[in-house]
């Protein structure tokens, strides 16, 4: 028997168990233009925004905007644009509607119809989750030799970028004399607001200079940091959502209980009362984004190199080993938390052990190589500043030694094994020998740990090629076992 669709006529139907909106779509303005409407929005902001209504705060309602494929208005349009939000708990699954995206455009459909919103007054906030990509950054600035930048700046009637939709919704904004208006970065990017701002300023030099002045008196360019773990759909998913509800969702989407959103309390115009739904405006995002770097990201990293040693295919299993369990918790408390400075309104022990239990959930499995996909990258950031910092303070650092040592070992065990996934592979390749300890300066120094001081520090390197030669010989367990 074929199931309902789901959508605003059969949400009577719906199991009595799952939340629906406590408000009516026909009641609601459309405050949000959301560039990149994928799974992670709809699981985050949306939800956000979804909170605020319940609560009777109608102003806030998403015009979503894909800027190439028309899938998920394909999607859901039908279903008057619900979805179920499927939140995977390490016991149950909690399940939701979310009714706050109120419409979705397609910009390559009709460029007009976009920049229209943006002018419109009821808009206050944009926001974006277009992936790093999007931003077309090259050496940490717009690259205007990329084909879609060069094309806005040629011409805006038709924007292949967020930057030229923005350029023109805010060109007609100002002529139309909009009320001030806020940008707002969601995707993790250090400098997001700033990097929305020097994009949009370079295609109003080119376009509408005299645009200019208007948009520094009556626009803001804000970031945020936001944290939520959000696996791609799949039928599994369906079927489940399709069992707890009763009708059929072609477009749920599952997370995790976890969700943060840190915001720049920067805005022009009316603010969004996002801490009324979990968010938290600070003047500062940067101490919160060091934390979550060097806490979430570095554990992961260090549990992927750790695990895939021990032979596991995801995290969760790798926390099922004590041994490797209790490395890194004591790793982030030991060698992390004594030199990063942690916000007041965050607790360092209370944020690791959270941080480890969201690793641990089963229902949302890490994948250890896709955790340690571009690691020469990642650990640039997540390690090697802490390293230096720990050193600067006398500390040894030794968890973090062995953190490097185990990497080493990582690198050339998926080469050999042709599971490496990294930009410097080829040259990770053309450098190994047979796992020796030489290897391991050589594959620091391609991660670019020569650009950091601890690695011309003596006794910590050579405590870090010490680690690695007792890997070597023990094999991972054991060696952390016999050392720590």
């Amino acid at each position: 028997m074929k199931l309902e669709r789901l959508k605003i006529t059969s949400l009577s139907k719906i199991n009595s168990v799952v939340r629906t909106p406590g408000y009516d779509a026909c009641d609601l303005t459309p405050g949000i233009v959301h560039f990149g409407t994928g799974n992670f929005h709809r699981a985050h902001q949306a939800v956000y925004c979804d909170t605020l209504l319940n609560q009777g705060d109608t102003q806030w309602g998403i015009t979503g905007v894909s800027l190439r494929s028309s899938t998920m208005r394909d999607k859901l349009a039908p279903q008057d644009h619900l979805y179920t939000l499927a939140v995977l708990g390490e016991q149950e699954t909690d399940y939701r509607i979310i009714g706050s995206m109120l419409t979705l455009l397609v910009g390559p459909e009709d460029p007009e119809a976009v920049i229209e919103i943006l002018a419109k007054q009821q808009t206050q906030l944009v926001t974006t989750t277009i992936t790093e990509k999007g931003y077309y950054l090259k050496n940490g600035v717009v690259d205007i030799e990329c084909a879609d930048i060069a094309h806005d700046l040629e011409s805006i009637m038709l924007p292949k970028t967020t930057y030229g939709y923005l350029a023109a919704g805010l060109i007609k904004r100002s002529l139309l004399g909009g009320l001030p208006i806020t940008v707002l970065c969601c995707d993790n990017m250090n400098g997001g607001g700033e990097c929305l701002k020097e994009g949009v300023r370079l295609l109003l030099a080119e376009h509408s200079p005299e645009t200019l002045p208007w948009v520094d008196a009556n626009v803001a360019f804000s970031a945020s940091m936001v944290d939520r773990v959000t696996p791609a759909t799949d039928d599994t998913l369906k079927d489940k959502v399709a069992q707890a509800l009763g009708v059929a969702d072609v477009a749920p989407v599952a997370t995790e209980p976890f969700s943060q959103w840190i915001i720049e309390d920067k805005f022009a115009g009316t603010r969004p009362a996002f801490d009324k739904a979990g968010a938290l405006f600070v003047e500062d995002i940067a101490p919160f984004e060091r934390v979550k770097l060097r806490f979430l990201n570095a554990g992961h990293s260090m549990l992927a190199a750790l695990g895939y040693l021990a032979r596991d295919r995801f995290i969760h299993e790798s926390l099922q080993r004590s041994s490797l369990a209790r490395f890194t918790e004591q790793a982030l408390k030991k060698d992390v938390m004594p030199v990063t400075l942690v916000p007041e309104v965050i607790n360092a022990e209370t944020y690791i052990a959270q941080v480890l239990a969201r690793f641990r959930n089963a229902n949302l499995p890490y994948a250890a190589l896709q955790v340690g996909t571009d690691s020469s990258q990642k650990i640039q950031q997540r390690w090697f500043p802490s390293i230096d910092d720990a050193l600067e303070q006398g500390r040894d650092a030794r968890y973090l030694a062995f953190a490097l040592a185990a990497w080493g070992h990582f690198i050339h065990k998926a080469l050999v094994n042709d599971d490496l996934n990294d930009p410097l592979k080829a040259d990770f390749a053309r450098c190994a020998s047979s796992g020796q300890s030489s290897d391991l300066k050589v594959f620091l120094t391609l991660a670019g740990a020569n650009k950091f001081r601890f690695f011309a520090h003596q006794e910590f390197m050579a405590s870090v090629h010490r680690y690695h030669c007792v890997i070597s010989d023990m094999g991972v367990e054991l060696a952390i076992e016999h050392n720590f």
